[in-house]
């Protein structure tokens, strides 16, 4: 499988577990472990690249803890809802 399509994956299923959170935010480490429990085997950086990337499309948002910059929490966004329900992936 090519790191693209990879990518396109994890990306998809963050959005996916975000989704079912929703409309929760969830800290960085429960998205890990759910695309862990999900079969989906990936890196703590690797995950923060998809973030960071999935950000900047507007499809979810990321908030740094006011006490502690390392605590991070992703939420679902409207655009990545409409994305999900689109099909269009």
């Amino acid at each position: 499988m090519s790191g693209n399509r990879c990518d396109i994956i994890l990306r998809r299923a963050v959005l996916m577990q975000l989704e079912a959170a929703s409309p929760a935010s969830l800290p960085v480490e429960t998205v890990m472990l759910g695309l862990s429990a999900a079969g989906l085997c990936v890196g703590e950086r690797d995950l923060l690249k998809a973030l960071d990337y999935l950000a900047q499309k507007n499809m979810l948002e990321l908030a740094r803890s006011s006490i502690s910059a390392a605590h991070v929490r992703a939420k679902l966004t409207a655009e990545g809802r409409d994305f999900l329900e689109s099909g269009d992936f």
